[in-house]
């Protein structure tokens, strides 16, 4: 979405309804979506984080645009949602996830950051209200989304 029609769904707090049609578009065309994600870890806490139309935590990232690996797509994620501006080669050990769901089929992969500092960021309130630096034993006490859930299980 284009950041002006973000701010006036969000404006309107519309954004729970723009996401589920958003959903419904994309499960009749294109039913199987391909995301990149980042798991953000700073001495043994990841960043999660809450979206405006989701229930439960998950990790910063989205969709691959038209042509773009999965990689650039995280990158690019991070720039637009918490203004952190990293270099590909920083984004290491890709897991890849495939979910069936009555939204479609959707193909995660998650790549790692281990940050030597707190990474500055800055949330867009738009699509990511909150953020969160939890442990991995904090996190599963936590609504996660099912890919995170699982992640953690076997990664964290």
């Amino acid at each position: 979405m284009g950041r002006r029609l973000k701010r006036l769904v969000a404006r309107l707090r519309l954004y729970w309804l723009a996401a589920r049609l958003y959903g419904t578009w994309q499960l009749l065309a294109k039913p199987h979506n391909h995301g990149a994600l980042v798991a953000i870890w700073h001495q043994r806490r990841l960043l999660l984080v809450q979206t405006s139309y989701r229930h439960g935590l998950g990790l910063p990232g989205g969709g691959l645009d038209r042509r773009e690996t999965a990689r650039q797509a995280a990158v690019r994620e991070l720039t637009e949602e918490l203004g952190l501006r990293v270099s590909p080669d920083v984004l290491v050990d890709p897991w890849q996830i495939t979910e069936i769901s009555a939204r479609g089929t959707n193909s995660v992969t998650i790549f790692t950051l281990r940050a030597e500092r707190e990474p500055a960021i800055r949330l867009d309130g738009l699509e990511l209200v909150a953020s969160h630096w939890l442990t991995t034993q904090e996190a599963m006490g936590r609504p996660l989304v099912s890919h995170v859930r699982r992640y953690l299980m076997e990664r964290g």
